[in-house]
């Protein structure tokens, strides 16, 4: 009789037992995951009404990003001519393009005359020009090196054409007016370009550059 009572007794632990860990067991619970309340097993309250812990973080990672003063800045403030000037762009009104100031001169010069320090003879601005094309003009003789003075043919583009030079007439070595003569034999498909004499820059020293720029048209 006492075993049976024992027997009894265990079995309505054990019993007990399941049920308490029936009803704690997380299988049947609502489970907070990625910020939303997800159902497991049968829980028997309803899904709570309280903010899932770490929601707050998910809705802001799902945010759209927003746009800094500085992104709607740069690239939205383009003026009548299409330049952007939190880029640095300007309008340059004589080369009918957009361009960086510190990168490309505004000013082409079509005049035959720099500062009095450079006069050309031969061509003139805008003047069709062929192949040989004979170059004659001036310079002060600080801009040659060793009687030489540097000159260019280049495209529309800038693209080179030719790269050659002009050779002084006269004695270099004075900062008075120097004659110089130089013949380019050149071949191009361009419309129109310029020619470009430079002051020679042994020294390399930006502050000792100048040119300028004749402009030319191609036969």
């Amino acid at each position: 009789m006492k075993k049976d009572h024992f027997l009894l007794i265990v079995a309505i632990v054990i019993v007990l037992t399941a049920i308490i860990l029936r009803l704690s067991s997380s299988e049947d619970n609502w489970i907070c995951q990625g910020g939303e309340w997800i159902r497991h097993g049968s829980p028997r309250e309803p899904q709570p009404t309280t903010l899932c812990p770490g929601a707050e973080i998910m809705e802001e990672l799902n945010k759209e990003p927003v746009a800094t003063n500085q992104e709607i800045l740069v690239g939205g403030d383009r003026d009548e001519h299409g330049c952007i000037g939190s880029a640095g762009y300007t309008w340059c009104a004589e080369k009918e393009k957009c361009l960086r100031a510190w990168e490309e001169a505004c000013a082409d010069l079509s005049s035959i005359s720099y500062v009095d320090e450079v006069s050309i003879s031969n061509p003139q601005p805008n003047e069709i020009i062929n192949s040989p094309l004979t170059v004659t003009g001036q310079a002060k003789g600080t801009w040659f090196f060793e009687a030489i003075i540097p000159l260019k043919l280049v495209d529309a583009k800038d693209n080179l054409i030719l790269a050659h030079y002009g050779q002084a007439e006269s004695d270099w070595m004075t900062e008075e007016m120097v004659p110089f003569k130089a013949i380019l034999d050149f071949a191009t498909l361009a419309d129109s370009g310029y020619l470009i004499i430079s002051k020679d820059n042994p020294s390399g020293l930006p502050e000792n550059d100048a040119s300028i720029k004749i402009p030319v048209k191609f036969k």
